[in-house]
């Protein structure tokens, strides 16, 4: 149910044939200009990798965290990882129940 939530976000998962993550294209969504210029002492470049401002995005007003990709990359190929998040699904079935409802509340009055 996760993949189906990321899906009526507007994102594209990228389905993995055995983790405890997945990843999605985040291309579709569109990140506020404030995010994209905040800055931070743990954010590997500046300006904030979009990655890293659409994830803080996501926590702060959708409430539902994804982990940028690109804390894993090196600094001269952190744009590779400019449309993708990564969410944790070795959650308990409630939290993922509620990160769906927290997608859904937000994106399906947003679209």
């Amino acid at each position: 149910f996760l993949e189906q939530a990321l899906l009526g976000a507007g994102m594209t998962p990228l389905r993995p044939p055995g983790s405890f993550f997945i990843m999605a294209d985040s291309s579709q969504i569109e990140v506020p200009d404030s995010y994209l210029q905040q800055e931070t002492a743990a954010m590997p470049t500046s300006p904030m990798p979009r990655d890293w401002a659409c994830s803080r995005w996501l926590t702060e007003t959708v409430g539902v965290t994804a982990i940028p990709p690109s804390a894993f990359y090196s600094k001269p190929t952190i744009s590779l990882a400019q449309n993708l998040l990564r969410f944790a699904f070795c959650k308990s079935d409630e939290t993922l129940y509620e990160a769906q409802e927290r997608l859904e509340k937000y994106f399906g009055s947003a679209r």
